[in-house]
């Protein structure tokens, strides 16, 4: 009888345990692209603590044009690179490492990267566009620009840890985060 109720018991859990996973799947959101109120609203207790942002908003980044941010001994930057590939390099005294890239190398070509006023940021190829963040909307963006930033998040079924994310804004608000990068993984 006691193996039986532990075995239904069991179920139950495992049942419940992929119906919340089915739940996540179903935003199309990995739980680390939730936002705060949204895991609160679901019982996960989180913390986000913004750390620091980019002070330079670039609209445009030409070949080998790039924005950085410092925090402790490590410098982020975001560099378009002659090759058309869009890179985030962590960079220490004597170490340089890529801890993300939009993979869109080309041997030839002129690159540069944009954020549009109909709301999209797009890497260009010789007026090609090789890569872009599928966000244009109907109305006007005024401003676009990119930017990145530092914080940490932590709570419930989350690691804790640094993270950085890159962000598309304009309009005043941050429109897209096209990338974000857990550090723990990287230190």
């Amino acid at each position: 009888m006691k193996i039986k109720l532990l075995t239904g018991f069991a179920a139950a859990m495992l049942l419940t345990s992929c119906a919340q996973d089915e739940t996540f799947e179903n935003t199309g959101l990995k739980n680390e692209e939730l936002k705060t109120s949204e895991i609160a609203a679901r019982g996960i207790s989180s913390t986000v603590t913004f750390v620091k942002e980019t002070t330079n908003h670039p609209q445009r980044l030409d070949p080998g044009q790039s924005i950085s941010l410092s925090y402790n001994i490590y410098t982020y930057r975001l560099e378009m690179q002659g090759d058309s590939n869009l890179v985030l390099y962590q960079d220490r005294p004597g170490f340089t490492r890529a801890i993300w890239s939009t993979n869109t190398h080309r041997d030839s070509g002129t690159p540069w990267l944009i954020a549009q006023n109909d709301g999209n940021l797009v890497i260009y190829n010789n007026g090609n566009p090789l890569w872009h963040t599928n966000s244009s909307v109907s109305e006007n963006v005024s401003n676009p620009h990119i930017k990145m930033q530092l914080y940490t998040r932590s709570g419930g079924s989350i690691p804790a840890g640094i993270r950085i994310k890159l962000v598309l804004g304009g309009n005043n608000v941050e429109r897209k985060t096209f990338a974000e990068v857990d550090l723990s993984d990287f230190y």
